[in-house]
């Protein structure tokens, strides 16, 4: 499907879109949050669930683009996700997005859900909008944060087969919470120049950011040992979650590090671009998030 479309590009797929597609959305999601539903639940992914979880993965960063790049009529978007096969697709980007959502709907036990939660993550993006407001107060850019990373993965959930049990709901939208968090941390300096205002880029001493990044985590952890499954399953779930909530805090290091070099202030406009990109595949960083896991030492 993926080659089918480079073939027929119109143009509107970038070479960015298939990296983001084939080297972290549509391989991270069933691999990393699927697998980790999976254990959690104490039965392996089935066929139809690997479609569902990849073809969500797929459309992730395509879906972003309708509102980022394409700014595309909400009339429009809505439409796609209610009655995707209602829609003639106007480009290969809108095709590729289409092919792979009718893909997880027809694979999916509850293609309802899928729908639901999609619209839900629409509405995030609608919120975010919010962020580009320079007097907006830090409370209710966190309610957007939380929005925008805990209804993703409730969507990313609604592919499986099991219904939700007590508690995992609020458990798994405190994950995405914590995700977008550490997404924005990363992000900091993409943010800074695009005039984005994000809990990382209005707080301008690294002890705080990973004070409430801490703060979230535990919280995080206390609701999930709240899940109704057992405990062995919830801590195999957190071990591997665990690894990707742990590189926020090798981000925040090397923050740390340009603070203490720039006399206590972490004011972004007082680094490069370079200085603020974490490259979390160095060995280094790979290395330094091994170590905290293994000391869960924050």
């Amino acid at each position: 499907m993926l080659q089918n479309a480079e073939v027929k590009n119109d143009g509107t797929l970038s070479q960015k879109d298939f990296v983001k597609i084939n080297k972290y959305y549509g391989l991270a999601v069933p691999s990393i949050l699927g697998e980790a539903f999976c254990v959690l639940r104490g039965k392996p992914m089935s066929d139809s669930e690997r479609w569902a979880s990849t073809s969500q993965g797929v459309i992730t960063g395509l879906f972003d683009d309708f509102f980022d790049d394409q700014k595309l009529p909400e009339e429009q978007i809505i439409k796609m996700v209610k009655a995707p096969e209602s829609i003639s697709a106007e480009t290969s980007s809108q095709q590729l997005f289409l092919d792979f959502y009718m893909k997880a709907l027809e694979k999916a036990s509850h293609p309802e859900l899928i729908i639901e939660q999609l619209l839900a993550v629409f509405e995030a993006q609608n919120f975010s909008v919010e962020q580009e407001n320079s007097d907006i107060i830090k409370d209710r850019i966190w309610e957007i944060t939380q929005k925008k990373g805990g209804d993703s993965v409730l969507f990313y959930r609604s592919g499986f087969d099991n219904k939700t049990l007590e508690g995992e709901k609020e458990a798994l939208f405190q994950l995405g919470a914590l995700m977008q968090f550490e997404n924005d941390i990363f992000d900091i300096y993409k943010d800074y120049k695009s005039k984005i205002y994000t809990i990382p880029t209005t707080i301008h001493i690294v002890y705080e950011i990973r004070k409430l990044y801490r703060e979230q985590l535990v919280s995080f952890i206390d609701l999930s040992y709240k899940m109704h499954y057992l405990n062995k399953q919830i801590i195999q779930f957190l071990d591997i979650v665990m690894p990707v909530i742990n590189r926020g805090f090798v981000c925040l290091d090397q923050y740390q590090k340009l603070e203490n070099k720039n006399n206590g202030l972490f004011t972004i406009d007082s680094f490069t671009r370079k200085q603020l990109i974490c490259d979390m595949e160095k060995p280094r960083n790979m290395l330094r998030t091994i170590a905290y896991q293994i000391k869960n030492d924050y």
